[in-house]
C-alpha cells in the first residue's frame, strides 16, 4: 500500500513537471500559472502546491533532471580524460550528446538563465533538493575545471578563472545561438546546427590549447 502511494506521488510529481515544462517553453515565465498547470495536469491547484511551493521550485526541478542528465554523460568522460584540454574537450563531448538527445535543453537554460543568475543567493539547504540528484552547487564546474589547471595541456599565459568562466559562457552562448536559428541553418545552408557548434567550439579549444 505505502510503495503504491509513493509510486502515485511521484507520477504526479512528474505530471506537474512535464506540463510546467511544455508551458514555460512555450510561454515563458509569466504566460503560465499554477491555474494553467494544474488544468494541464487535470488536478487542483491545491495539489500543485502540495508538491511545489511556486513555479520556480518547479523549474529548479526540471534544472536539476536535466543536469543530472549531462553531469552523468560528463562525469563517464572525464574517467578517460588526464589533462585539462582533454578535460574541457570531454565537457563539449557530453553537451553535444546531451543536446542531440534532449532538444529542449538549449531553450530551456536560455529561458532560465535569470532564475539560474541567482543560484549564489540560495542558502545551502537549497540545495538538498531530492530533484537535485547529482549535488550539483553554484560553481562546481567551474572548480572542477580550474583545479590543477596549469598542467602543460593549455597554453601558460592564460589564467585559470578567467579562461575557464570565458569558455563555459563561450560554449554555452554558442550551442543556444545555433539552437535558436537551426531551421535557418538547415532551409538556407543545408547545415546541421550540431555540427556548426562544434566547428564554433573547436576554435575556441584550439585557442585554448598548448602549442
Amino acid at each position: 500500500m505505502a510503495e503504491g502511494y509513493v509510486q502515485h506521488q511521484k507520477k504526479q510529481a512528474d505530471k506537474i513537471i512535464r506540463i510546467t515544462e511544455k508551458l514555460y517553453m512555450e510561454r515563458g515565465m509569466e504566460g503560465f500559472t499554477i491555474g494553467d498547470i494544474a488544468d494541464g495536469a487535470e488536478i487542483t491547484r491545491a495539489t500543485v502546491y502540495n508538491y511545489f511551493s511556486c513555479k520556480e521550485d518547479i523549474l529548479w526541478a526540471i534544472f536539476f533532471e536535466k543536469m543530472d542528465g549531462l553531469l552523468l554523460r560528463l562525469n563517464k568522460k572525464l574517467e578517460d580524460t588526464t589533462t585539462t584540454f582533454e578535460r574541457l574537450q570531454a565537457y563539449a563531448e557530453a553537451n553535444y550528446e546531451y543536446f542531440k538527445e534532449d532538444a529542449s535543453f538549449a531553450i530551456f537554460f536560455d529561458l532560465f538563465h535569470t532564475i539560474f543568475a541567482t543560484a549564489s543567493q540560495k542558502p545551502d539547504d537549497f540545495w538538498e533538493s531530492p530533484y537535485n540528484i547529482s549535488n550539483w552547487r553554484p560553481g562546481k564546474s567551474i572548480k572542477m575545471f580550474t583545479e590543477n589547471f596549469h598542467d602543460g595541456s593549455v597554453k601558460a599565459n592564460l589564467d585559470p578563472h578567467e579562461t575557464v568562466v570565458s569558455y563555459y559562457y563561450a560554449f554555452l552562448g554558442t550551442m543556444s545561438f545555433t539552437f535558436k536559428n537551426k531551421d535557418e541553418l538547415t532551409k538556407f545552408y543545408g547545415l546541421d546546427y550540431l555540427e556548426v557548434a562544434k566547428i564554433q567550439i573547436s576554435w575556441i579549444l584550439q585557442a585554448i590549447k598548448a602549442d
